[in-house]
């Protein structure tokens, strides 16, 4: 009896630590699930070194873009392009960077860029 009480016992803290943890776990997938990746196209609006952003304009809309020190950056289309460097973009070059969304900026890992769409 002694010991199918303690059996009893131990397996009831065992769920109750199994489904604890469990939900931590999941939080933890789901938050790496939200991760967005998107694109945005359009043309070089405003270039912000200070901030590290861009803002891309589409029509009337515009879009914030961030870029960090790992961003690719690239000169031509995507059928004729070569490696360039953030100081060769200017502002009115058309522009389309991928990356992930925070929010509603766009935290660039690639952007090709040239001077006409």
């Amino acid at each position: 009896m002694k010991r199918s009480f303690w059996s009893t016992l131990a397996l009831c803290l065992g769920l109750v630590v199994g489904l604890t943890l469990v939900p931590g776990v999941s939080a933890k997938t789901a938050k790496a699930a939200k991760v967005k990746k998107g694109k945005i196209t359009g043309t070089v609006h405003m270039i912000n070194k200070d901030t590290s952003t861009l803002t891309v304009s589409k029509g009337s809309v515009q879009r914030p873009v961030g870029y960090t020190a790992d961003t690719k950056w690239i000169y031509g289309t995507q059928g004729s392009n070569k490696p360039a460097t953030f100081d060769q973009l200017k502002e009115g070059w058309y522009i389309n960077c991928d990356g992930t969304f925070e929010g509603t900026k766009l935290m660039a890992s690639a952007c090709r860029f040239r001077e006409a769409k």
